[in-house]
């Protein structure tokens, strides 16, 4: 065997060589330009100051700390379902890195949740509490309905809107007496007269669920008849209005807001399902599709949130 490289070997490590130089130097003039480690250091506070000036704001708008609530939670549960499984794989790197004194890991005590979990289970404790209030706004929504649909609406939206506010205002309703039962509020012997004689509150939840999944269940007939409806004024429309700008843009964003209704509704249905115990469950279903399904449901209104705290 001859001591001397290959030259295609040379080649390749003169080549990494310049590449690690470029990088230094790339370092090197961003490090430069930011004011050195002191300029980095400043900037990241300033990063800090702002986003917290920012979620100051996002808490102080309608909505918005039911959506931050949501969307960490959310995260959480995500977190939480991965964490088990990314623990393994990290001490495997660690153990092929040689950075790891001990090649077993220790197990956890199973009796404890991990913090990650732990704060998920805290912050949904929290959603729970402040939807106590949630019977307000669902009672001024269902009130306005009953007063009839409004000159030049249409009747088949408003009879699925009518039941969609009913079902979550039923959903609300037993999920507060739940909520307030199993504090301690609400005495047990109520909970029986509502749960054929039986005093603990999970029959009354899952009643309260399969309300929850009727009022998700709506927005699919309701984003059915508009579907009909935006396709019937499309039909109707005259030849010359159909090459307009203006008009094109508008369909554009009827069929955006559409798509994602629908998105939102796909989103909310499983975790409904699974919840309501209809059939028996979601097989498979887990934190992590809970954290996913909960994120692309409300992703949406938090990304509009934030963007208008800048």
């Amino acid at each position: 065997m001859t001591d001397k490289l290959p030259d295609q070997a040379v080649q390749a490590a003169d080549k990494a060589v310049e590449q690690v130089k470029h990088a230094a130097d790339t370092v090197k003039r961003e490090t430069q330009a930011h004011g050195g480690v002191g300029g980095n250091a400043a900037a990241a506070v300033k990063q800090a100051d702002r986003f917290i000036l920012r979620l100051n704001k996002l808490l102080a708008t309608p909505g918005g700390l039911s959506a931050f609530l949501s969307t960490s939670n959310y995260i959480l549960y995500v977190l939480a379902y991965l964490q088990p499984r990314a623990s393994p794989l990290y001490t495997r790197l660690l153990a092929a890195l040689k950075l790891s004194s001990s090649p077993v890991p220790l197990k956890a005590d199973p009796n404890i949740p991990h913090p990650v979990a732990a704060l998920a289970q805290l912050l949904s404790k929290c959603r729970t509490t402040l939807r106590l209030l949630g019977t307000l706004p669902l009672y001024a929504w269902l009130r306005s309905l009953m007063a009839g649909p409004k000159p030049g609406s249409d009747a088949v939206l408003h009879k699925i809107a009518v039941a969609q506010a009913s079902s979550y205002f039923a959903y609300q309703i037993l999920e507060n007496i739940c909520v307030l039962a199993d504090n301690g509020i609400v005495p047990a012997s109520f909970v029986a007269r509502l749960n054929r004689s039986e005093p603990t509150t999970a029959r009354l939840y899952t009643t309260a669920y399969r309300f929850w999944l009727v009022g998700v269940s709506c927005d699919f007939l309701r984003l059915a008849r508009e579907a009909q409806n935006i396709s019937a004024k499309r039909a109707a429309r005259s030849q010359g209005e159909k090459g307009e700008v203006a008009t094109r843009d508008e369909d554009a964003q009827v069929d955006k807001r559409w798509w994602m209704d629908a998105a939102i509704a796909t989103a909310w249905f499983p975790m409904a399902l699974h919840f309501s115990n209809v059939t028996g469950g979601v097989p498979g279903w887990h934190a992590g599709w809970m954290g996913v399904c909960g994120l692309v449901a409300g992703g949406e209104r938090m990304r509009g949130l934030w963007a208008a705290t800048a």
